[in-house]
């Protein structure tokens, strides 16, 4: 639960609050939405460093904060956060709770999309693909603004799992057309991986190598190591169908050393 990944994750939410994030740097904040920022932002860097007692201590605070005030969006990005943490730290049951009280929250709002994403990946969580597919393309309906490419990535993604790989590839191509824009080089580079796997499937190794080496040098630039890890293990997986035990090796490597210490790099 202390990878990039869930720094990354809780941050759009984080970022949702804000009513957008880069497009509204300008946007002012009254001094309860400034509080309830802060707390959701000291829980996230606590999550990212494994301090998760602490975070779930700020979170709380961040709900009850929001919930005296009668502040949806706060209580909605806080609710989230709550249950991307306890998704991560394998408590789905608890986070199945979080979510559904998310979703009410949001019903009506632009959030709704974050809602029934969270609510997508805790059925993918659960094996529950049917489930996931739905709930994901309720997401990519509900979405209004600029996160498009993320609601579509997550449908390729289940696609691919159910080995519709035709559906999958479509998907992936509109999802890497919506992110190409400033601010979307990850969820760009997750498209990329998605459709570099789906080559090397095809046997398709020459492409599958260039998306994967272009998903990784996003990742790279945007210094996400749970990415960077996912990348070298698909490169890995290449190199196997190419009969390179020796760069297969040594990709595993390179993933595994990312990943064990990716676990103690502080939030930069």
């Amino acid at each position: 639960m202390t990878n990039t990944f869930l720094k990354l994750a809780l941050c759009v939410t984080v970022c949702s609050l804000l009513g957008g994030c880069a497009a509204n740097k300008a946007t002012q904040l009254s001094e309860h939405e400034r509080r309830i920022t802060d707390l959701n932002e000291r829980a996230l860097d606590s999550a990212s460093k494994g301090y998760d007692t602490d975070a779930q201590k700020l979170l709380q605070e961040a709900l009850q904060r929001s919930l005296a005030q009668d502040d949806r969006s706060g209580a909605t990005v806080t609710l989230l956060n709550q249950s991307r943490l306890a998704r991560h730290g394998g408590n789905l049951q608890l986070a199945a709770q979080l979510v559904e009280q998310a979703l009410v929250s949001a019903t009506g709002t632009t959030q709704y999309a974050d809602a029934a994403q969270e609510k997508a990946l805790q059925e993918l969580a659960g094996n529950r693909l049917t489930e996931a597919g739905r709930w994901a393309e309720i997401a990519r309906t509900s979405e209004q603004g600029n996160l498009l490419g993320r609601r579509l990535n997550l449908l390729a993604r289940i696609a691919l799992l159910k080995k519709e790989n035709s559906a999958a590839t479509l998907l992936a191509e509109q999802a890497l057309a919506a992110n190409k824009g400033d601010g979307m080089e990850l969820e760009r580079a997750n498209s990329l991986r998605m459709l570099g796997l789906i080559r090397a499937q095809e046997k398709q190794l020459d492409k599958a190598e260039e998306l994967l080496q272009e998903a990784l040098s996003l990742d790279k630039q945007q210094a996400a190591s749970a990415k960077i890890a996912a990348d070298l293990e698909a490169l890995a997986e290449l190199a196997g169908l190419k009969g390179d035990k020796n760069l297969q090796q040594g990709y595993l490597q390179r993933a595994k050393t990312v990943r064990e210490n990716s676990r103690v790099v502080p939030k930069q």
